[in-house]
């Protein structure tokens, strides 16, 4: 309950009213003349208005009485009807307005420049009409306390010059010290500020000082968000002014120093805003900007990528002050407080009544997740504010009391009923008007209205797959639950839809079919889609809202040219459809005509009469040609005679009345008509419509120097453009369709190469600036910006100051592929970009966060190539080539650049964008030297880094490969868009890895012989079908969600997920489905065919059923596969593949595929030869060509991938199935293979290892199509095949060691060879000797003075050799050892002086005399050890034992302990021992048994460094999971009875370890979970992690990864197949 309350009393002097923003006389009206209106009008009499108001007021103000010092503030009555009665209240200070025992939060307001802490918000200055009052009996509001500040802010008279940061201090000191009766203290709850003017620059500087005073941290931590009125954030043109005029009048005041921090150029100005840039990430951000001006827009908006920004239509005086509660904007800023309240409010949201979308759904802070997994950044209301301001008043309204709308909107009610509205009209008779009246309406009467406008001029909003996201953007924004489940889906899956090229279907089924028709929302849903005739993929878009089943009832109305409509499959009912005829938008255009010339002719009733009548008659229904009739009736009011000449010379038609138009734009002058031009390029072809600021820097250099561009646009292209919240776009599509149109007869006026070659240009020369580097350097992250840390879009910031920065960085390859191929100026344009400027250009991608761009315009630029390499008989360039390669050679040149933007994403993309400027220094050494990058800037003299060593000259397919276990053997592998799951059947296990890193994220452990997996539409759960059970696994935990016994004794032959998500398919190999209810796991219905003997015999060979599962396919030996429709049940007989004779291929079946559509089903047989079944067609189309053992299908159905029985892989294109890509192998038996969801990846199982193949080919761009219409029918054909060889499949490195002076390293392999390359380049020079050929070298170490190299192979083989080096740089190799160990060697040791060798293994250790070749001593420990051992740093005699528990020390001549008296146990878990070392354990470390993994000794012999880790079983695999790094101080070594020898567990450090790499001098090197090598200099005191360079992403080979090394130069080896990459001058960077 709310108490009767009084202001917080204070003793402060009432501040004199101000000429200023806030303080005005009684006569003030909305749009005012007055005082305040003076600082926003031209500035001819500006100068004069300000000094005579100032004057005035201040002789005014000198007669005025004025409150006195220490005079108490009488008591402000604040209740459920606000009244505020008080004869002096406006004080200075912090003032409660109400308060509430159990607030949700505080809003505090704060006045501007010269306020007052109550008249600044209420209208006229009549406290009657103090709005924050009303904000409690607001339904959501009430439960907020409110307060008022306000300072001494007065611009006039002599008191204090204070500043902003002094007004900042007062109000970080008032709400800590704030105390009032029982209310409660500021600080415990969510802050919400609303600032007016200069106020929002004190709640910012408040702000910035308080996240830097410890003092003032608790309270500035609970601000949630800042709404901000008209706030000079860059200041304003008038306060230097103001000042000046202030101190020059009579009796003038001294200028403010507050008044001067206001001024554009302020230091302290830009201070506040570059530090609260930084400081403010995670604050929900509004700034409201007035409609006439004194505080421009772009002034009064930060552009800050949480911030949202929208208009209102007032002054700077009373965009902070409301008339009333129905006044448009106090809606508009109560609802933006609304939402926020309701979002502090989440948890009582799903209780609370459904409230209507009036409130604008914006994109700030707090749907920064929603942002990032749908990609849609423009809020959709603001898109429909540009339409509502196309509404003339009083027209329109008719729809709405329309029957058909009425009985659409009543459709949710009737289930059979109508729920699809077509809106059906010709070109530019107001259908986009139509549908903003009908969606106003919607929200105005209550309905949850979600809209689309879909638009041609933007290659974007163009998309149905964007219309899709947009309207689920909506929904997640309004609602709470579908919010929290799109959440859940992108946490447990990772996908996310925020990309161009998403498939449309896969939206629809994730987000669509998974979620949004799966809930029941409080109340039914309306979609309205404008102009769906204008979306990519109208068909399909269509056909999916008309099939859906949703169980909340869904409307959706259409608007549309005339097309074909489409019945309702699953209604009684058909489309409601409207037909617009000129009946019903006559009245409409009558009354918009006859207002406009009402305006124009205001006495002449006879004129406006004839007029309203001609155009009428010439209107035939279009609102367009009214208005641009009426545009140019405009220029000719002058006389009646010059009005009737016009209105008989307006042409009939929209055709007519372009030409008319267009006429007039070739009438002017030469230079206005070259302008005029140049617009109508941009405005016609440009990927989406420009800003002013936009347009205005792409003119330049050729027109400059523009006053009023926006009216300029408009004025000299003939009206064919307008301008709309500062955008230039066209005014209609038919504008646009007439400028590009082509006949037999004329050319179009718009020529759209050269319009496209023109944009290209410019932007390629925009962005081929030096400069941008340096403006890009300031929005870097440090590079110890760490593993999930969340980064904005950079680009955004930099593109403060270069408004045309994101469109030349976006979209110059969508214009170079439109472009003319015999422009010699744009080849060298692209040319100079390329070679000197391409790098800014990617850093720039990087700093947006949305590589996309990069892979997209690499596409673009592969159309533009493969055109010209297409043209046989283009034109003569118009000049001699100058270029440095011949015409020839180009486009191969551009499509070597084109697959290099694609793998420098595929390869670095996740460090590229943590790190954007890694593109100069750290990303081109490790570009092939024969790619273009790696040639033009891999010799970069800025970078110290070089990489050598890699025989490829090209780029690699393989992404990475990852490993099940060496005595372990997969069967079956699926992949998502999450995760990548690996089933090994004998052990009932999956293993899961991250799609994207590749890291190990669980398994699964069914516990049975499993024969398959399968995973649901959502790909969050896995099925696995073991020998009795089937199982289903939530992939994301790993946690089994439901468990069904196998229904007798048939074996499983197929199993899926239904229909629905509670459907559950089996397939048995007595051809029976059977369909379980996952909840109850009873049987639902079972499916038995019937069939003649003949047909059914047996057990089939193979089952599938179709991805409808709707339909099942079954073959058997010798048969002809048949199909069941599983729909007719029983009594249905099958469809069969007919077959001429017995000897026919379909006869011979091996296995079944199912197109994605459902009505082919693709036939693999046992000779090779792959049949096409279209079953609807009863056609077989046979490739005989490809020849498969497997085969996959992607799941968009456009390829197919295959491998033979020599393991080449190949994909082909459908329909043809022509190749596309092949990758050769010499003999591989792969296994299993697979598509990842969006057909970019495939996947394939040899033997362990799974293998992850990225090929370029795979990679598509967004658009259906990049090229011409013209050329996309041979697009199949014309496309040469990308041929590659398998460099997986060549003899693998398996071992590594490096000598100590860096000049070589030695490699052991897999066919048992031990060979000796250069550490400079990699180039062998030696093979040293050999183990059998059936064998791998798992372990190789060469000692310290190179002259003596040890390996040991799988099979227990220990061979031992001494080297010389000759004068001729020979080598001289000589025996030592060679003998064999019943178990793998795990471990070799060198003595100080190279006499003696350890040869460890799990449960043995041998010390071996090198000299006389004979084992000295030996201990067998009778159990698994988890010890390594390691010389003593400063006694040669003695060797150390460390384990995870324990440290020992052993002589090495006996393998005894040093001290008699210390006794090893004879149990691993028995207690410790004597003289053993105990150490500190993290919790839970003792829980696991862990081994010792790895051991080293820093180079100053002062700390010991090992890793430990659990123990896998298998000595060759090493896993970041559960890694300990610890230290043991060598000095601690020396006691003669160490006792608590503590070595630190370097808990921080260890959560960023992958892998450890070894020790360089002082420091720990690592590689991090983004892949990057780190060291930590290991006396610091605080965690210090430095980060010097990243590795490729297919270098994450887990297997070779393990066996990356650093030498103590600091050269790092790691390596990569058949080679060893070395990388140089990595830790200086």
């Amino acid at each position: 309950m709310f108490r009767k309350i009084g202001i917080h009393r204070a003793s402060f002097k009432d501040p004199q009213p101000s000429e200023h923003s806030d303080t005005d006389n009684d006569n003030h009206v909305r749009r005012p003349e007055s005082t305040h209106r003076a600082l926003s009008e031209p500035s001819t009499n500006l100068l004069h208005k300000l000094s005579e108001q100032a004057v005035g007021h201040r002789r005014k103000a000198s007669n005025a009485d004025s409150s006195y010092p220490g005079e108490e503030a009488t008591s402000i009555a604040i209740t459920g009807s606000t009244d505020l009665t008080t004869t002096d209240f406006d004080q200075l200070g912090l003032h409660l307005i109400y308060d509430k025992e159990d607030a949700l939060g505080e809003l505090i307001f704060v006045h501007g420049l010269g306020g007052s802490a109550i008249k600044t918000w209420s209208w006229k200055r009549d406290t009657a009409n103090f709005w924050p009052a009303w904000l409690n009996d607001d339904e959501e509001l009430h439960k907020f306390r409110v307060f008022t500040f306000g300072y001494n802010s007065n611009f006039k008279g002599g008191g204090t010059n204070l500043n902003i940061m002094d007004f900042a201090k007062d109000l970080l000191f008032h709400l800590l010290t704030f105390s009032q009766g029982d209310s409660q203290a500021i600080g415990g709850r969510p802050i919400i500020f609303v600032a007016h003017s200069m106020g929002g620059l004190v709640v910012k500087k408040a702000y910035i000082i308080g996240k830097q005073d410890p003092e003032f941290s608790g309270i500035v931590s609970q601000v949630y968000g800042i709404l901000f009125l008209a706030t000079p954030h860059r200041g304003s043109q008038y306060a230097k002014m103001l000042n000046n005029i202030l101190s020059t009048t009579p009796m003038g005041a001294p200028p403010k120093a507050y008044v001067a921090s206001l001024d554009a150029q302020s230091e302290a100005l830009q201070d506040i805003n570059e530090q609260f840039r930084v400081n403010c990430q995670n604050l929900a951000l509004v700034s409201f900007y007035e409609s006439l001006k004194i505080v421009e827009k772009e002034s009064a908006t930060l552009g800050y990528p949480q911030e949202t920004s929208n208009q209102l239509d007032a002054d700077h005086h009373t965009i902070c002050k409301f008339q009333s509660r129905e006044d448009r904007n106090y809606i508009t800023v109560r609802n933006t407080l609304r939402l926020w309240a309701a979002r502090l409010n989440a948890k009582e949201i799903k209780s609370q009544p459904y409230t209507p979308t009036l409130i604008p759904l914006h994109l700030n802070s707090t749907n920064t997740p929603i942002i990032s997994i749908l990609g849609i950044r423009e809020a959709a209301e603001d898109e429909l504010d540009v339409r509502r301001s196309t509404v003339a008043e009083g027209t329109c309204q008719w729809i709405t009391r329309r029957r058909e709308l009425k009985t659409w909107i009543e459709s949710v009610k009737n289930p059979q009923g109508s729920n699809i509205f077509w809106l059906i009209g010709l070109p530019a008779t107001g259908k986009t008007i139509l549908s903003t009246v009908i969606i106003d309406h919607l929200q105005f009467v209550g309905k949850s209205c979600q809209y689309s406008f879909i638009s041609s001029d933007h290659q974007t909003r163009r998309t149905s797959a964007y219309c899709l996201r947009s309207i689920a953007t909506q929904l997640a924004i309004s609602n709470a639950e579908f919010r929290s489940r799109l959440l859940a889906l992108h946490g447990e899956t990772g996908i996310t839809f925020n990309s161009q090229n998403q498939p449309l279907k896969i939206i629809w089924e994730k987000i669509f079919e998974g979620i949004i028709l799966k809930m029941r929302f409080p109340h039914p849903l309306y979609w309205v889609i404008d102009a769906v005739d204008e979306a990519d993929q109208q068909s399909v878009l269509v056909n999916y809202l008309n099939r859906m089943q949703p169980l909340t009832p869904i409307s959706v109305l259409f608007a549309s040219r005339p097309v074909k409509i489409p019945p309702l499959p699953f209604r009684n009912a058909s489309p409601i459809t409207l037909f617009l005829s000129e009946a019903d938008t006559r009245d409409d255009i009558q009354t918009y005509v006859k207002k406009a010339v009402e305006v124009v002719l205001p006495n002449n009733e006879e004129v406006q009469a004839e007029v309203t009548k001609k155009i009428l008659d010439k209107a035939s229904g279009s609102f367009l040609w009214v208005r641009l009739a009426l545009e140019t009736l405009e220029r000719n009011w002058h006389t009646e005679d010059d009005i009737r000449r016009v209105l008989t010379e307006l042409p009939h038609g929209m055709e007519n009345l372009y030409i008319a138009m267009l006429a007039n734009v070739e009438s002017q002058t030469p230079r206005i008509r070259s302008m005029a031009r140049r617009i109508l390029w941009w405005v016609t072809c440009a990927w989406r419509p420009l800003s002013i600021a936009e347009l205005e820097t792409a003119l330049q250099p050729d027109f400059t120097g523009f006053i009023r561009l926006e009216e300029t646009v408009v004025d000299i292209c003939g009206h064919f453009v307008s301008v709309n919240s500062s955008k230039v776009s066209m005014i209609h599509i038919t504008a646009r369709d007439f400028l590009l149109k082509k006949d037999h007869e004329q050319v179009p006026y718009i020529n759209s190469r050269e319009a496209h070659t023109h944009i290209a240009a410019t932007c390629l020369q925009h962005l081929s600036n030096d400069d941008w580097r340096r403006v890009f350097k300031q929005f870097q992250h440090p590079l110890s910006s760490s593993r999930g840390d969340k980064l904005q879009n950079r680009l955004l910031l930099a593109e403060h100051g270069h408004p045309f920065l994101g469109y030349a960085t976006c979209y110059w390859a969508f214009h170079i592929s439109k472009a003319h191929l015999s422009s010699q100026a744009l080849l060298d344009t692209l040319q100079d970009f390329l070679n000197g400027y391409c790098l800014s250009w990617i850093e720039a991608i990087a700093l947006s966060q949305n590589l996309r761009y990069l892979t997209r315009s690499a596409q673009y630029l592969k159309a533009y190539a493969k055109r010209m390499s297409r043209v046989k008989n283009a034109k003569p360039f118009d000049s001699p080539i100058s270029l440095t390669f011949l015409p020839d050679q180009l486009p191969p040149i551009i499509k070597s650049w084109a697959n290099d933007f694609v793998r420098i994403v595929g390869k670095f993309g996740t460090n590229l964008v943590q790190c954007p400027s890694s593109i100069y220094k750290l990303i081109p050494p490790f570009c092939p030297r024969t790619s273009m990058i790696g040639e033009t800037f891999g010799t970069n003299k800025e970078s110290a880094l070089t990489v050598t060593g890699l025989q490829s000259d090209d780029w690699n397919d393989c992404f990475a490969s990852v490993n099940v276990g060496e005595d372990l053997m997969a069967n079956r592998l699926l992949a998502g868009d999450t995760y990548l799951l690996v089933l090994v059947s004998s052990e009932g296990s999956v293993f899961v890895w991250f799609t994207d890193t590749c890291e190990k994220a669980r398994v699964i452990y069914h516990q049975e012989y499993v024969t398959s997996m399968v995973l649901d539409g959502s790909q969050s759960l896995v099925a696995t079908a073991g020998t009795h059970t089937y199982r289903i696994w939530d992939i994301a935990t790993g946690e089994e969600k439901h468990r069904i016994q196998r229904p007798g004794q048939a074996l499983t032959m197929s199993i899926a997920f239904g229909a629905r998500p509670s459907d559950f398919l089996v397939g048995l190999d007595d051809c029976s489905i059977t369909c379980f209810d996952l909840n109850t796991r009873q049987q639902q219905w079972v499916f038995q065919p019937k069939a003649p003997r003949a047909l059914v015999q047996n057990c089939p060979k193979t089952m599938v059923l179709s991805p409808d599962r709707k339909k099942v396919a079954m073959a058997w030996r010798g048969k002809p596969p048949v199909v069941w429709d599983l729909a007719a049940h029983l009594a249905q007989y099958p469809q069969l593949c007919r077959t001429t004779k017995p000897t026919d291929a379909l006869c011979g079946p091996e296995s079944l595929h199912w197109l994605p559509s459902g009505d082919s089903l693709l036939v693999l047989c046992q000779n090779t030869v792959v049949v096409e079944w279209r079953l609807y067609d009863e056609e077989q189309a046979e490739y005989s060509h490809i020849q498969p053992r497997e085969m996959a299908i992607s799941q968009d159905g456009n390829f197919l991938l295959t491998c033979d029985h020599v393991g080449t892989m190949s994909v082909w294109m459908f329909p043809r199935l022509s190749l596309i890509y092949r990758l050769t192998n010499e003999n591989e038996f792969i296994r299993s293979l697979t598509f990842s969801p969006d057909g970019q990846r495939f996947y394939d199982i040899r033997g362990s290892t799974c293998n992850v193949w990225e090929p370029d080919a795979l990679v598509r761009a967004d658009e259906e199509s990049l090229e011409d219409q013209s050329s996309v029918g041979d697009l199949s054909m014309a496309t040469e095949p990308v041929l590659r060889s398998d460099e997986s499949s060549q003899c693998q490195v398996t071992a590594l060691a490096s000598d100590s002076l860096d000049h070589f390293f030695c490699v052991g392999r897999d066919d048992g060879t031990v060979i000796i390359q250069d550490a400079s380049d990699g180039k062998r020079l030696r093979k040293v000797y050999g183990h059998s050929s059936t064998s791998a070298v798992i372990i190789l170490s060469w000692s310290a003075s190179g002259r003596y190299m040890v390996s040991g192979d799988d099979s227990g083989r220990v061979i031992a050799k001494r080297l010389e080096v000759k004068e001729d740089l020979k080598w001289a190799v000589f025996a030592v050892l060679d003998i064999r160990l019943p178990e793998n060697v795990q471990q070799f040791v060198f003595n100080h002086d190279e006499k003696l060798l350890l040869v460890s293994t799990v449960t043995t250790d041998h010390v071996w005399n090198i000299k006389t070749k004979k084992e000295i001593c030996s201990k067998h420990w009778g159990f698994p050890q988890s010890r390594r051992w390691i010389s003593h740093p400063f006694k040669p005699s003695l060797l150390i034992w460390i384990d995870p528990k324990e440290v020992h020390t052993y002589t090495w001549s006996t393998l005894e302990h040093s001290d008699p008296a210390e006794v090893p146990a004879k149990d691993p878990s028995t207690p410790t021992r004597s003289l053993c070392i105990p150490r500190v354990l993290t919790p839970g470390h003792q829980s696991q048994h862990k081994i010792v993994q790895w051991i080293s000794l820093t180079e100053n012999k002062q700390n010991i460094i090992f890793e430990t880790l659990p123990s896998t079983g298998h000595t060759s695999i090493r896993s970041s999971s559960g890694l300990h790094l610890e230290i043991l101080s060598t000095t601690d070594l020396r006691l003669q009875h160490p006792h608590n020898l503590a070595s630190e567990c370097m808990a921080d450090l260890v959560g960023q370890v992958k892998r450890l790499i070894g020790t360089y001098q002082d420091t720990i090197v690592f590689l991090d979970y983004d892949y990057w090598i780190c060291t930590w200099r290991i006396e610091s005191m605080v965690l210090d992690v430095k980060r010097h360079f990243f590795l490729p992403r297919d270098w994450l080979n887990s297997g070779t990864l393990q066996m990356a090394t650093l030498n103590r130069h600091g050269t790092f080896f790691c390596p990569k197949y058949g080679d060893v990459a070395i990388v140089r001058g990595g830790l200086r960077l």
